[in-house]
């Protein structure tokens, strides 16, 4: 009681939020071994229990030091809030570091992860590459024959290049689509191009492999690759564990829900 009298006292704030979110807290046990459990924001995240605003000043939390607010953070699915502040902060890093170049993802699937990338730089180009129709049939036989894993056809195809263009907004001449397979799709102009951050989102083992042969020579050192669903699609972890067997980078796995793997450049 007088811990809590003294924390009102001393912090008027926080003491609020406290309260405010104790029902939340007692609940979170019971939800631990539910297939959605509640898990803590940050303590950059103004929200927190654990909020530390000092530290925040000082170091700019989600956004680099001294900038101001000029950066925007858009949600992902209210149960991935860990891919979303680990993708976020990464994009930090590539801003506080001074690390030049676009921003490419492939498998775009509806644009989320591709509007939280226009929305926190939105200086820098974003191309987006996908079939916008889902699984090729092609990718689908590579797939059965790599790893055993019998995806479907047309599987995420219910999206459209004109629907991911609307969602992801803002600057429309900092964003451009390439529909289609890819590689066919990638321009070789593109091969003059440096990339600070890639995020592969393809599921599949064809197009990941691709995509990490095609784009990580272009990285710029300390730069990200990022692939989705390392803990989750088997065609995914076996393109990732190939092609960076023979090579210096160590794939760092991720707690989000469907376990990326991220990867520094090194040289």
């Amino acid at each position: 009681m007088r811990s809590a009298l003294s924390l009102l006292l001393r912090d008027p704030a926080r003491f609020t939020r406290l309260i405010r979110q104790l029902p939340l807290r007692k609940l979170t046990p019971a939800l631990r071994r539910s297939a959605f459990y509640m898990q803590g924001q940050m303590d950059i995240n103004p929200r927190s229990m654990w909020y530390k605003p000092d530290f925040v000043a000082r170091t700019g939390g989600f956004f680099p030091p001294n900038e101001g607010p000029r950066r925007t953070i858009a949600d992902l699915e209210p149960w991935d809030c860990v891919r979303r502040d680990m993708l976020v902060l990464l994009l930090r890093s590539l801003v506080v570091r001074d690390i030049p170049g676009d921003l490419v993802e492939l498998g775009v699937y509806r644009g989320w992860t591709a509007r939280l990338l226009h929305a926190y730089l939105p200086e820098r180009t974003l191309h987006l590459f996908d079939t916008f129709a889902g699984f090729d049939s092609a990718d689908v036989a590579a797939e059965a024959a790599t790893t055993g894993h019998l995806a479907h056809a047309g599987e995420f195809g219910d999206t459209s290049e004109s629907k991911v263009r609307a969602l992801v907004g803002g600057d429309e001449s900092q964003v451009r689509t390439y529909a289609g397979m890819f590689p066919k799709t990638f321009p070789a102009a593109l091969k003059e191009r440096a990339f600070a951050f890639v995020h592969l989102d393809a599921d599949l083992y064809e197009p990941i492999l691709s995509g990490l042969q095609t784009f990580y020579p272009l990285v710029t050192p300390g730069g990200f690759i990022v692939v989705h669903d390392y803990n989750a699609w088997p065609g995914a972890r076996a393109a990732v564990d190939e092609f960076f067997a023979s090579r210096p980078e160590i794939p760092v796995p991720m707690p989000d829900k469907s376990g990326s793997v991220v990867i520094t450049k090194l040289r």
